[in-house]
């Protein structure tokens, strides 16, 4: 019987950690993709986690230190009617999927209208989207 309880938390592990990583846009400098297990419907929002994938290895000063860097991982909160998003956490990973650097929770962000052409427009789209079809 243990074993069988063992096997099932197991399994149920898996699941929690399941992602699904769907393309949502390419510009010069990464390719953006959304998890679609992630999306979280909350009051007035959604939330969902966006990684950004660069061409090239990035350096930017992080909490006082240079940080080396080829992903960024994050959650964004998104508000389909009014068309605004803000990203509450954000990660910067290595090149294996290490993070050299979070941002810790932000509740306090502010809000920013999303930008016609942009990545961020492609994800709210996408997400919007998935919610009104289901």
């Amino acid at each position: 019987m243990i074993f069988f309880k063992g096997i099932a938390i197991f399994f149920f592990a898996l699941a929690v950690e399941a992602e699904e990583w769907v393309e949502i846009g390419v510009d010069a400098l990464a390719v953006y993709y959304v998890d679609i297990d992630s999306i979280e419907v909350q009051v007035d929002s959604v939330r969902v986690t966006k990684q950004g994938v660069y061409n090239n290895i990035i350096t930017e000063n992080l909490g006082g230190e240079p940080r080396v860097f080829r992903k960024t991982r994050g959650v964004v909160e998104i508000d389909c009617r009014l068309r605004l998003n803000r990203v509450v956490q954000i990660n910067m990973l290595d090149e294996n999927d290490v993070s050299v650097w979070s941002s810790g929770s932000m509740r306090n962000r502010p809000w920013e209208k999303v930008l016609d052409n942009t990545h961020a427009e492609k994800t709210m789209d996408f997400v919007c989207n998935r919610l009104s079809n289901t």
